[in-house]
């Protein structure tokens, strides 16, 4: 699996700053997580640390994981997750030069990184038909899954910064920089 990782220094995320009951956005260190596949059914990965308004901090990704045919036949129905949660969530999440006080995953099935990290993990996503109600007070949905305790924390969080930035937005630029990422140069 080859690693790649572009560090832009600035700020220090502190995971305590979430305890608190009134959270002060300009000291929040964001990590958002993506790991979709690619057209061949490789498996993908990055990570974006940000600052409250979703500036990066840092990037990571992991180039394209081919398993096997045994491969797939061995793990079976486990193979996905194995390959996002074990392999590629934990590789990225282990090599972070900051400490997040929240990370923020795509999918729902990444939520089980929480079990890996010591950080509130929420499954961010706009509110379905949010701009058709303007009595609504925000245009964000999360699920924290089975991790009621990140609730209170992650909607504290979210709350805090809303009104900054748009929270989502930051899943599309990383989409788009791990396509650019992993293409391969022109011969």
């Amino acid at each position: 699996m080859n690693y790649e990782n572009d560090e832009i220094p600035e700020g220090q995320g502190d995971a305590e700053s979430t305890d608190k009951a009134a959270i002060d956005p300009s000291e929040l260190i964001l990590c958002y997580l993506t790991s979709p596949q690619d057209a061949a059914n490789g498996f993908l990965g990055s990570i974006m640390v940000t600052d409250y308004r979703a500036r990066p901090l840092h990037f990571a990704f992991v180039s394209p994981i081919r398993p096997t045919k045994i491969q797939r036949i061995l793990y079976g129905s486990t193979l996905e997750e194995h390959v996002k949660i074990d392999v590629i969530g934990e590789k990225l999440l282990k090599d972070l030069p900051f400490c997040p006080d929240v990370l923020f995953v795509d999918t729902k099935e990444l939520l089980a990184l929480r079990r890996t990290v010591e950080m509130p993990t929420a499954f961010l996503s706009k509110s379905i038909g949010s701009k058709d109600d303007p009595g609504r007070l925000t245009t964000l949905e999360y699920d924290t899954g089975s991790n009621l305790d990140d609730q209170d924390i992650v909607g504290r969080v979210l709350a805090s910064l809303e009104s900054y930035v748009d929270l989502v937005e930051p899943f599309a630029r990383m989409r788009e920089a791990l396509k650019e990422a992993i293409k391969k140069p022109d011969a």
